[in-house]
């Protein structure tokens, strides 16, 4: 025991920072972790297949993490936690490359990204420099594995046994190092949490004895929550950069499996790359809900025409493919009772049936259905989504809705937002939801919300033939991006759509570019440098000859403020990344058919 807080606190005393000796200690705990693990898999796999190839990787990777602690200990911190990052991301894909499929290393996806915002938790340029990392070796990983570029040592017709052993010996270690990080990343946040209760504790007692500095305080406490705020915000937008790449690419494997029959074989790889995507979106958008609610910003419906039917197809059909990856149907009707068109918010609709359809699916097992029906009740509209679970506790159903409350799955626990959300989504919609379920016979949900119906007041009022696509062959568009990444996925997607691309890196050539190239319709990212997204919009807005020009907005901002403040600066539409292509196709289809028929 001596000797194991000897090799995880290394480093440790030369560190005055706390928070630093802390990710000094995570860093030599999962390098220790991983080099015992690398070496004893090295060991398995000799013993099993008597392969130089396989086991003697593990063993150079087992010197190379213990090196790691060396590093520490000479206080190269930054040195070691990248030396760390990079040594497990090229050690899991060459495994992935010279193993096959036969071991799950997909699984660590989590383990990778996880680790590099817990080792650069205040380093933001190494912090990107990381996750980007992880996400170019993951892909490329995945890119070999589908196409067969290096040939694995072990072909999956051979060694049946030496493969059952090394399945068997590498899924447990995959899972206990996802958990591993999963369980730092909690502490973390259960460390800042603490943090702020005893802040807040502080305060509270220095009010109390001194009732003179309560305005101090009242100051202190709005710039916290406006610094949590800004938090929050800027970490969407940070994960929603590379995770726009990680769903455009997913978007465009579906699109080109549809149009290659010989792409087949990786159909199941983009469906599960694009599940994972709307998964994690989903994940992000609740986290800003909640904050939303916790600052007392709760949205007010603004109700219009909405047909029931296809609002419902659209929501069904994204589900499905995240349902397809556990082997979980989606059966959706609307009874005849319910009209075609009827008021309502589609925006608040819209979260408050994903997070439904996303929570049944998530705690369905395989084989199983999830069942949406959508029927009317004299006055309401009723929504209700039943799954085929294992049910909900009867002393556990009064407190489902309460935040961070959560059931056990399977796989792993939610994040126990998602009722919380959806409840506060239907109250403010002047609704209720009510939940029944019996243990081993599934849960059903019911929305009940009043049913408006459209006037003709409301129809004229209402943008006509605004839905649906047109064909974009032709249409010249302008990307102003500075990710390059992002940049290549728009410019892929719209490129197979037919139109003709120009890209810009930033507000200033973007300006220079659109004179010269006079395009149909501009894409302006709000964040880029130098000249900000919302500058180079005033500018288009202000020259003769581009005022006229459709812009649309794509950010990872999700905040309303943020996209309030860019549409009275003149946007025409506001696009949150990341961004499903279908909808991006809807918003320009709308602009390419005014500009047809003006």
């Amino acid at each position: 025991m001596n000797l194991l807080q000897l090799l995880t606190t290394t480093g440790y005393s030369k560190v005055p920072n706390e928070d630093d000796r802390h990710t000094v200690k995570i860093v030599n705990t999962i390098a220790l972790m991983t080099a015992v693990m690398s070496g004893a898999f090295g060991l398995c796999c000799f013993m099993a297949t008597h392969s130089v190839a396989i086991s003697a990787p593990a063993a150079i990777g087992c010197f190379l993490l213990s090196a790691v602690i060396l590093t520490n200990s000479r206080g190269k911190y930054t040195a070691a936690g990248l030396a760390l990052i990079i040594i497990t991301n090229v050690s899991i894909q060459y495994y992935s490359a010279i193993m096959g499929k036969v071991t799950e290393v997909h699984l660590l996806f989590i383990f990778l990204l996880g680790l590099s915002l817990i080792v650069f938790e205040k380093d933001k340029p190494r912090r990107v420099f990381s996750i980007s990392f992880t996400i170019f070796a993951f892909l490329i990983g995945e890119i070999n594995l589908y196409n067969g570029f290096i040939v694995p040592v072990m072909p999956p017709q051979e060694h049946t046994n030496a493969q059952f052993i090394i399945r068997w010996v590498s899924i447990p270690g995959i899972l206990l190092l996802d958990l591993v990080v999963i369980y730092y990343y909690i502490r973390s946040i259960d460390r800042l949490r603490i943090r702020e209760m005893l802040h807040v504790r502080r305060m509270l007692d220095t009010v109390k004895e001194h009732n003179r500095d309560l305005e101090d305080l009242t100051t202190e406490l709005v710039k916290a929550t406006d610094a949590k705020t800004v938090f929050v915000r800027e970490t969407s937008h940070e994960i929603r950069t590379p995770l726009n790449a990680i769903f455009g690419i997913s978007q465009l494997l579906q699109l080109k499996v549809e149009q290659d029959r010989s792409l087949a074989p990786i159909r199941q790889l983009a469906d599960h790359l694009y599940a994972a995507s709307c998964n994690t979106r989903d994940i992000i958008n609740n986290v800003l809900e909640f904050s939303r609610i916790e600052a007392g910003k709760l949205d007010v419906p603004l109700a219009a025409p909405l047909n029931v039917r296809e609002w419902m197809e659209d929501i069904v059909n994204m589900h499905r493919y995240v349902g397809s990856v556990k082997a979980v149907k989606v059966s959706a009707s609307v009874d005849k009772g319910v009209p075609q068109t009827i008021m309502g918010d589609k925006i608040l609709l819209t979260k408050t049936l994903n997070n439904l359809l996303s929570n049944a699916i998530k705690f369905s097992p395989q084989e199983s259905t999830v069942t949406l029906d959508i029927y009317r009740s004299e006055y309401w509209l009723c929504i209700q989504v039943t799954d085929e679970g294992p049910g909900i506790k009867a002393e556990r159903q009064s407190k489902i809705f309460d935040a961070f409350v959560t059931e056990r799955n399977i796989f792993l626990e939610g994040t126990g937002l998602g009722l919380h959300i959806t409840r506060h989504l239907v109250n403010s919609m002047g609704g209720e939801i009510k939940v029944y379920s019996k243990v081993g016979n599934g849960t059903t949900f019911t929305v009940m919300l009043p049913l408006r119906m459209p006037t003709e007041q409301s129809f004229s009022n209402a943008v006509d033939d605004d839905t649906g696509f047109v064909n974009l062959t032709d249409t010249s568009i302008l990307i102003i991006e500075d990710d390059k990444m992002s940049q290549m996925v728009l410019s892929r997607f719209l490129s197979g759509m037919g139109s003709r691309i120009f890209l810009a890196a930033d507000g200033t050539e973007g300006l220079e570019m659109a004179k010269a190239s006079i395009p149909d319709i501009i894409i302006l990212d709000s964040h880029l440098p130098g000249m900000s997204g919302k500058d180079t919009l005033l500018k288009i807005r202000r020259d003769e000859e581009l005022k006229n020009i459709p812009v649309i907005i794509a950010s990872g901002d999700a905040f309303k403020e943020n996209s309030a403040e860019l549409l009275r600066a003149g946007a025409n539409d506001y696009l949150v990344k990341p961004i499903d292509f279908k909808t991006l196709h809807t918003t320009l289809s709308k602009y390419v058919r005014a500009n047809v028929h003006p």
